[in-house]
């Protein structure tokens, strides 16, 4: 066979090989950061429904949107996110329905915090030791922005 010739089938097939990777690299790509999209949407569906819900206690449909919000991170968060929302869910549970969570305010502040910087770490991978460096609480507010009427 000329060396011409193979020398031609070889740069032809790594053109191929090439193109092949780069278009697979590309996919890969796209798809993970269309997955951190959805999450970031699913992660901030949840953050407002549980503002909604903090300023709006009495309001069963503020109630059923987190609901919603709280089972929709069942399909899309990953098993650290999962295992810190029920870890704060547990808590709120416990202490709606029994009221007997000593230090609750302490103990709410340190789930909220763990549950963020998960959702933070699932959603910078890698980055996420810098993203959460120097957090060491997060929390939402909730009501205390109202205006009381003055008598």
């Amino acid at each position: 066979m000329n060396t011409t010739i193979i020398v031609a089938l070889l740069a032809t097939f790594t053109a191929i090989v090439t193109a092949i990777i780069t278009d697979f690299l590309n996919k890969r790509s796209k798809l993970k950061f269309e997955e951190r999209k959805l999450k970031e949407q699913y992660y901030l569906e949840f953050i407002h429904a549980l503002s909604e819900n903090m300023n709006n206690s009495e309001s069963a449909e503020a109630t059923i949107r987190y609901n919603h919000a709280f089972n929709n991170l069942t399909i899309i968060a990953s098993p650290k996110v999962l295992s810190s929302l029920y870890e704060f869910a547990d808590l709120l549970i416990n202490h709606l329905k029994n009221n007997s969570v000593a230090d609750y305010e302490t103990q709410y502040t340190k789930a909220f915090t763990n549950l963020i910087k998960a959702m933070r770490s699932d959603l910078y991978g890698s980055k996420s030791r810098k993203v959460n460096k120097g957090l060491t609480e997060i929390y939402l507010i909730s009501g205390i922005l109202k205006s009381t009427p003055t008598e």
